[in-house]
């Protein structure tokens, strides 16, 4: 006979109506139960031991190869399924429609899909995962026409969209998402515009330095890199970080040493893409703050620490644990989202000798490694912003009127020079 794993809670799986974890069949926690394994981390540093459990799980969802993760102590669930027919389930009788706008197939073989499927369940809203790139959109001058997906009229929109296209979002996927936006009465968190300011570096500390936020000095970089005597040698000190304008995950980052170096990396990048020259803050080299703000609120930050080099990001080999903010800190992330638009943010934070400064902020912010070392269900505080702000949504949204279209008759002067063709001669 075997050893049986421990059993951390029995009744880990069992929704209460308050609870941020439970039961997807259908939210009837009658349904028969089967013990299955669970990697259990108990937050805090995300680098700590996984220890095993057993928890209860209705047994209609063990057909879907689940590997559970169980989260901190207030205990999140990821069923975690490798079968993808899982994430393709219906919602009896949603409350709501939303879909996540992605750029890739990948769609719910992302942890954040996952997560946002399954948090979204038990809130009876249907999650679905929608590529940019199968979308086709007509306008004409009755409004904004139908929409195709994957060669397909879309004949019920949803009630709400969040993109999560991150840095990566091109023309194509702007325009869906400002077409979606401009169809009432879809919900789009973030908007196009806050998009548009994120995703380029420059452009939202831009905005940042004019509402007077800490940033570091920064500046776009122009070809050749390195000329004597230039705005670079007057305004900075060796080193100094070169970067992508548009770039995630710590991507496109790196550090250059001396002006000999910034001479070398402009031979070898394409001055075709643009570029940006940032002060190096010393002290916070391998480490900064992620703070994620939802609907102008603070749910919660962590410290990212680099085990080697300068760049502080979970997915780069990075750890992560959770940290306390104050209110002056919390102030500081929730402006910089007001500024930029974003009503879901990701704020990254350096930590100068005496002071914070913006790093950057992110509209797509990837939230594993926050959700490992703070507890943090970061899918439940979205869905509850998501239902209070359709419930504000649809009853302060205008219903769309059947304007007729502006059709002013030809004068009849026109149609008859249309009818002789051209006239020659000069113009008075």
């Amino acid at each position: 006979m075997t050893d049986q794993p421990q059993t951390k809670d029995d009744n880990l799986a069992q929704l209460t109506p308050n609870s941020s974890y439970g039961d997807l069949s259908d939210l009837d926690s009658n349904e028969e139960k089967v013990k299955v394994e669970a990697g259990y981390s108990s937050g805090g540093e995300s680098d700590t031991e996984t220890e095993m459990i057993q928890i209860d799980v209705p047994k209609s969802l063990v057909q879907y190869n689940l590997k559970p993760q169980v989260i901190g102590d207030n205990k999140i669930l990821f069923y975690n399924a490798q079968d993808g027919e899982f994430y393709k389930r219906e919602v009896s009788e949603p409350i709501l429609e939303l879909w996540l706008l992605t750029n890739k197939e990948e769609g719910f073989k992302l942890y954040s899909n996952k997560r946002f499927f399954e948090v979204a369940w038990r809130h009876k809203i249907q999650v679905r995962c929608m590529i940019v790139g199968k979308f086709d959109m007509i306008v004409s001058q009755e409004g904004m026409g139908k929409i195709y997906y994957d060669g397909k009229v879309i004949e019920k929109l949803p009630d709400v969209v969040i993109p999560r296209l991150g840095a990566g979002i091109d023309y194509y996927g702007m325009a869906v998402v400002r077409h979606l936006e401009k169809t009432s009465p879809v919900l789009v968190l973030n908007n196009s515009r806050s998009l548009t300011l994120s995703r380029d570096k420059l452009y939202t500390l831009q905005e940042l330095a004019s509402g007077h936020i800490p940033i570091p000095k920064t500046m776009i970089a122009r070809f050749p890199l390195a000329e004597e005597g230039g705005a670079v040698e007057s305004n900075f000190s060796y080193p100094i970080v070169l970067k992508k304008s548009s770039g995630s995950a710590g991507k496109g980052v790196m550090l250059i040493n001396n002006q000999e170096h910034l001479a070398d990396m402009g031979d070898m990048i394409d001055p075709s893409k643009p570029m940006i020259l940032q002060e190096f803050i010393s002290k916070s080299s391998g480490k900064d703050l992620r703070v994620i703000v939802v609907g102008g609120k603070v749910i919660g930050g962590m410290m990212r620490v680099a085990k080697k080099g300068f760049k502080a990001n979970f997915h780069q080999g990075g750890y992560v644990r959770p940290v306390k903010l104050s209110a002056a800190v919390e102030w500081l992330a929730i402006e910089c989202a007001k500024l930029v638009g974003l009503d879901i943010a990701g704020v990254d934070i350096l930590i100068d000798h005496d002071s914070y400064k913006i790093c950057e902020i992110n509209a797509s912010p990837g939230f594993q490694g926050f959700e490992l070392a703070t507890g943090i269900d970061v899918p439940q505080q979205i869905m509850e912003f998501v239902k209070l702000r359709s419930g504000v949504w649809k009853k302060t949204a205008k219903k769309p009127e059947n304007k007729q279209v502006v059709m002013i008759p030809v004068e009849a002067e026109h149609i008859e020079l249309n009818n002789v063709g051209s006239i020659s001669g000069k113009m008075v």
